[in-house]
């Protein structure tokens, strides 16, 4: 057993789950996929369902099973797939013989997207591990043997060119690389391609099961990964009941409940039903979230086990503004009723497509798009073309998240006024944009609150929220001599481009001169942009708590046509006749970065989170 080859600590984790107190035997699907084998054209298998759904518990599985090193036998004489699952007695004897036939038939490649993310800069470096990984694990298997090519890839065709070995491919949490922030927007386009040519056409491989939560980008260019058939929360007709409990599943775990006889067994079926239930299959099937539902069996206790509140998080600002009207939906799902929508898949290409075509989103797609993440986040449900909240325990997040507005008042302001506050940067009116911002600022500042510039870009985010819709909004951009706070790329190239410097106890005058000295324009219009480029200063004065603006407009020759747009309130007047110096990279006001100021950020966001526990 290897880190990638016939992988030992997947081995260990069905060990374990094998040995819960509650245990769902979901081994039929191997039935399933024994039948797709060797089958060109259906050998490759994409499940993307929410978090603890079960998927790397599949994965463990499987590569228990199919493992070479792994001597498997006794673990799955003992379930369900030894003995068939077809009704019909013939085809029930033709899955026992591919059973027997496949256990222990091959070694199996594990690769897990989501471990240690972090320790790698570039993708490059990513990829020479795991090709390092797999020449360790190659080699040790069969001492005496090389493995000689700097490509994972090529190693492969040229073991099988010399062998005719073919493996069995796991690949779990494959999006894990499309939503981490290590690695570049090409970087991620080209990582698709490194999964089409490690997949598609590939003689070395006899089957291939891929998990995630983001459905596969399938039109991006030569990264085309279109070599899978796909099952979603939105599309799923084959392997919906491995992925969750069902119903008759959560019956006999109540009934096993009873039989341990664990604590008080306080917890009942119609318990569990109202508080876990409410995802619907393509046929109406209930599911069950298994993460939260095992965890009240095994605590013998009824509450809110959602866990993930990160992506819950990103909502929390949309729903509270009232954007789209989608706080007017929420409230109505709330009381049970269902939204008639017509939902696509939300998947990579959503995130991915806007950097890649510079594609503008009219706001019926934004809404149809962020109805569809939720479903895919597993937020929502999506039956008969209705979506709804699947239970109690989502309602409950739900209400939670409407509750906290008044910990919000700042962000809801800025966000509340982000139309307007375009509208007057496009305008060149910083007076206007000063008067939003110190508005905002009296509203929930309260004294001992520290605003840094980290937490300060947090705000300017949100104040610009609507720029969304005609911009893809970057922050610390890297251009020209150095790292911009943000740059604003119109999706309609003709449109202006808009460049944010910030300071904190400095002058908007200090950012419009860092963006010359560091020429953060420089590239734009080898880039094709040909509209005019807006160059916005702004400093806030954290001890007369006000803000300055400074607004400069170029054409795409970088000749310049307003100058002199600058609002400034009478004490930074004052303060600038006295002193006009040119920006300090030593000056004690040094920056702070986002990662730095994040515990403020969410402090000010959640301050409510903390009293209300479950």
């Amino acid at each position: 057993m290897g880190l990638i080859i016939d992988n030992g600590n997947m081995y260990e984790k069905f060990k374990k789950l094998l040995n819960q107190d509650f245990f769902v035997d979901k081994s039929n699907i191997i039935n399933d996929f024994n039948k797709l084998i060797g089958k060109d054209c259906r050998k490759n298998v994409c499940i993307t369902k929410p978090r603890r759904f079960g998927k790397t518990s599949i994965a463990a599985m499987l590569t228990t099973y199919y493992s070479k090193g792994i001597n498997s036998q006794e673990i799955f004489d003992k379930l369900k797939v030894s003995k068939g699952k077809s009704s019909d007695e013939t085809e029930k004897k033709k899955e026992i013989e591919q059973y027997r036939e496949f256990q222990g038939k091959y070694h199996t490649l594990y690769f897990d997207f989501s471990s240690e993310l972090y320790k790698y800069k570039t993708l490059k470096a990513l990829l020479d591990d795991i090709n390092k990984m797999f020449k360790e694990d190659y080699e040790k298997l069969y001492p005496g043997t090389e493995v000689s090519c700097d490509s994972i890839v090529k190693n492969l065709e040229k073991i099988y060119d010399e062998t005719d070995e073919s493996f069995i491919i796991i690949i779990d949490e494959w999006d894990s690389i499309i939503f981490s922030n290590n690695f570049t927007p090409d970087e991620k386009v080209q990582y698709l391609g490194f999964l089409n040519s490690l997949i598609k056409d590939q003689g070395y491989s006899s089957f291939v099961y891929m998990t995630g939560i983001l459905p596969i980008a399938k039109e991006l260019y030569q990264s085309t990964l279109n070599c899978f058939d796909e099952y979603s929360m939105l599309n799923d007709d084959e392997y919906y009941q491995y992925f969750g409990f069902t119903e008759q599943e959560v019956r006999d775990l109540c009934k096993e409940k009873k039989k341990i006889k664990k604590k008080n067994n306080k917890i009942k079926y119609k318990d569990l039903e109202n508080w876990y239930n409410g995802y619907k299959a393509y046929n109406g099937e209930k599911i069950f979230n298994p993460w939260s539902l095992y965890h009240a069996l095994e605590n013998d206790k009824i509450k809110n086990y959602w866990n993930d509140t990160g992506r819950f998080d990103e909502l929390v600002n949309i729903i509270n503004f009232n954007i789209l009207g989608v706080k007017d939906d929420i409230l109505e799902l709330i009381k049970g009723k269902k939204k008639k929508i017509e939902l696509e898949n939300f998947g990579a290409e959503n995130i991915l497509d806007e950097i890649i075509n510079d594609k503008e989103t009219s706001k019926n797609d934004m809404k149809t798009e962020l109805y569809s993440k939720m479903v895919t986040f597993g937020f929502l449900t999506y039956y008969d073309g209705n979506i709804s909240i699947p239970n109690k325990e989502l309602e409950e997040k739900f209400v939670k998240v409407l509750n906290r507005n008044d910990d919000l008042k700042y962000y809801y302001n800025m966000i509340k006024n982000s139309e307007n506050m375009l509208n007057m940067t496009l305008n060149n009116n910083p007076e206007e944009i000063c008067k939003i911002l110190e508005k905002s600022h009296m509203a929930i500042i309260r004294p001992g609150d520290k605003i840094d510039h980290g937490n300060l870009k947090h705000v300017i985010e949100f104040a610009y929220f609507n720029a969304r819709i005609h911009y893809i909004v970057n922050k610390e951009v890297s251009e020209g001599k150095g790292i911009s706070d943000f740059i604003f790329y119109p999706k309609n190239k003709r449109q202006k481009v808009i460049i944010i410097e910030l300071k904190v106890n400095g002058s908007a005058k200090e950012a419009i001169k860092q963006i010359h000295q560091k020429k953060y324009y420089n590239d734009l219009k080898n880039r094709g942009y040909t509209g005019n480029i807006l160059l916005v200063g702004i400093n806030l004065n954290k001890k007369q708590k006000s803000y300055s603006c400074k607004i400069e407009e170029y054409d795409n020759e970088l000749k310049i046509l307003k100058s002199d747009n600058e609002y400034l309130p009478n004490s930074e007047n004052k303060k600038q006749l006295i002193s006009d110096n040119e920006y300090s990279p030593n000056s004690k006001n040094k920056r702070k970065t986002d990662q730095e100021s994040d515990g403020i950020y969410k402090k000010l966001r959640s301050a409510t989170k903390k009293k209300k526990t479950d």
